[in-house]
């Protein structure tokens, strides 16, 4: 499936860096689950990353491309626990022009 049209630009808004993170894992894990944070992403753990992190994870749920269990954020920095891609986030983030962009 191509991120041309409205899927691109959906996404557009969002951290490159951060989408290509999320969905390299989730990709490995599907149809499975998997515990996501910055820092085991290799985001960093710096307070800008966390926010890139969180606003990733939001879009990313928001557009019905991924769900998750729960959103923790503590001292450690944030957590979503059991987040699996959706059938549509699978087509979409599965394209290797985004992932190479990214």
């Amino acid at each position: 499936m191509s991120m041309s049209g409205e899927a691109g630009e959906a996404l557009g808004a969002l951290d490159t860096r951060c989408i290509a993170a999320i969905a390299g894992v989730l990709q490995r894990s599907w149809p499975g689950s998997a515990t996501l944070t910055p820092t085991a992403l290799n985001l960093g753990a710096s307070l800008d990353h966390h926010h890139a992190f969180i606003a990733a994870v939001q879009g990313l749920c928001d557009r019905g491309l991924l769900a998750y269990e729960a959103l923790l954020i503590g001292i450690g920095g944030p957590e979503v626990r059991d987040a699996a891609l959706t059938a549509r986030g699978r087509a979409v983030l599965q394209n290797q022009s985004f992932r190479a962009a990214a």
